[in-house]
């Protein structure tokens, strides 16, 4: 067994532990990680790690945590009911080799029942079969380790935002942004990105208009304007607030792609316009799954995300890497700034 871990403190520090695989209790499972995606999105589970509870997921040694990443397991030894080794699941790992999880079947697959996680959201508690009877041909397995749940995200996205006014993003070449444009109905789509990522931007064609974050001043005023912040980033938070001022119809937090500078902290007192809220995607999920049920959810979302592959083909290039040396310089990228909007990153310890 391979953890990967960074620490709480810096997240430039990690380090790679090999604890050895414990014996089983009863009722728990244990899962080889078989592939696993890598985005932006995971730095916002190490960045907001404390404050939205990331890091209690899949704990680790004093000090270092295990960022959360979504992929597919298999089950190697199982003394669950309903569990038996060879079937496959999709779903919230750690940044592992393997996990010990205490699956409760449910319909569709199980959640993990584990006793650190009862209080957490049931959202990122639950794994679905991963099999092609449930929507999971294995020819998308790569896609869906990369994209599903950006695309959730997105997609919540364009129902909590469903009517109203022009809609900015920021971040607008990370995967969950282009999600969400995608999803969204709107008069207008902007997207805010840095002049390295703007030609890429353009050629999507999820946004109505694309501006460099210089170029935040030239937001239009008096049309209601709902800013989405996915670069978590005070110092272009206060300059769009600053500019809008009570024009701002919305200012909603979703991610932290600028990771080293993300809060959700105002800096420099009160901002004009309406007080910055987190959107936290599995409060959305279960609301709906609440008003449609979980299966007529699942099925809504479903065929939204396969008809969303065939664009989503001519967009990403799918690059798989094996080995800590590999997930460590993947990860370092996204660290950096430096990894390519153009590139999914499929990886296994």
């Amino acid at each position: 067994m391979a953890d990967f871990l960074v620490r709480l403190d810096d997240l430039r520090t990690t380090t790679v532990e090999e604890p050895g695989a414990a014996p089983l209790g009863d009722g728990e499972a244990r899962l080889r990680v078989e592939r696993f995606g890598f985005t932006a999105n995971n730095l916002t589970y190490g960045a907001f790690g404390d404050v939205m509870g990331y890091w209690r997921f899949f704990p680790a040694p004093d000090g270092w945590g295990r960022i959360p990443v979504w992929g597919f397991g298999t089950v190697t030894d199982s003394n669950a009911p309903g569990i038996e080794p060879g079937q496959r699941y999709y779903g919230y790992f750690p940044m592992s080799s393997s996990v010990v999880l205490r699956p409760r079947a449910i319909t569709g697959g199980f959640e993990d029942a584990a006793a650190h996680r009862a209080e957490l959201p049931p959202t990122y508690n639950r794994y679905l079969e991963a099999t092609p009877a449930a929507g999971f041909a294995p020819e998308h397995d790569n896609a869906n380790a990369v994209m599903r749940p950006l695309f959730m995200t997105g997609w919540l996205l364009g129902r909590h935002l469903a009517g109203g006014g022009p809609v900015a993003l920021t971040s607008a070449s990370s995967k969950t942004a282009y999600c969400a444009a995608h999803a969204l109905e709107a008069p207008s789509i902007i997207g805010l990105t840095s002049a390295r990522n703007a030609e890429f931007v353009r050629s999507l064609g999820f946004y109505d208009t694309v501006l460099t974050y210089d170029e935040a001043d030239q937001l239009p005023r008096g049309e209601g304007l709902r800013y989405v912040d996915m670069a978590g980033d005070p110092v272009l938070r206060r300059a769009v607030h600053e500019h809008l001022g009570d024009d701002l119809a919305a200012s909603i937090v979703v991610g932290a792609t600028h990771w080293d500078q993300a809060s959700l902290e105002t800096g420099g007192g009160p901002l004009p316009g309406p007080a910055p809220e987190f959107f936290f995607a599995p409060a959305v999920a279960e609301q709906l799954i609440g008003e449609l049920g979980a299966t007529e959810f699942q099925r809504r979302i479903g065929a939204d995300w396969l008809a969303f592959i065939e664009p989503l083909s001519r967009i990403l290039e799918i690059e798989e890497a094996t080995g800590p040396e590999a997930v460590e310089r993947v990860y370092r990228s996204f660290l950096d700034g430096t990894a390519d909007p153009r590139t999914g990153h499929v990886l296994n310890l």
